[in-house]
């Protein structure tokens, strides 16, 4: 048995049912992970599963997790694949707090040109890392929360806290990817 076995019962005991998944296939080239879909409506959650083997660098494997609105799901999807291209071509993984950001809009339609990696602003705490049967940590969840460049300017200032901080002040919902920014 896989020390990760008891990842979709995690996914679904603090998510919901997993939906489906597409495929490391593509119509261009094969990816190193698969993209998980998970429906609590009126959300959609979005995660890798492979990534954890093909990147380096952290004290736990990782895959990422991107939660948005239902019908913004393209977008959810888009988001995830792209950073989680980026980690698999220069075989590195990302902390909480980095920023992975793009030189303009990132998602059309949007002001959100990147992510933040962080623990996940909705779900309990224990979502973000799964354990063994001993209870013994194997592998974290780094969720992306979409950003501005706004924002991604002000954490490069001031640091995430006041971000954090703005986005509770306006009471900004993190899932959905056609708010304005904060920044």
């Amino acid at each position: 048995m896989s020390r990760f076995s008891g990842f979709p019962a995690h996914v679904e005991n603090y998510v919901g049912e997993v939906r489906g998944a597409d495929s490391r296939s593509t119509d261009v080239r094969e990816r190193h992970y698969d993209l998980v879909y998970v429906d609590h409506r009126p959300h959609v959650t979005v995660l890798t599963n492979g990534l954890r083997d093909h990147v380096a660098g952290a004290p736990l494997p990782q895959e990422l997790v991107c939660t948005v609105h239902a019908e913004q799901e393209r977008y959810g999807r888009h988001l995830t694949a792209v950073v989680a291209e980026l980690l698999t071509e220069s075989a590195s993984r990302v902390g909480y707090g980095a920023l992975i950001m793009n030189d303009r809009a990132l998602l059309p339609h949007t002001e959100i040109a990147g992510a933040l990696a962080a623990p996940h602003p909705y779900f309990a705490d224990e979502f973000d890392v799964l354990l063994d049967e001993d209870g013994q940590p194997v592998l974290q969840l780094i969720t992306l929360v979409p950003v501005t460049r706004g924002e991604a300017q002000l954490v490069a200032r001031y640091g995430r806290d006041v971000l954090y901080d703005r986005w509770e002040q306006q009471g900004v919902d993190l899932t959905d990817v056609g708010r304005a920014s904060v920044g």
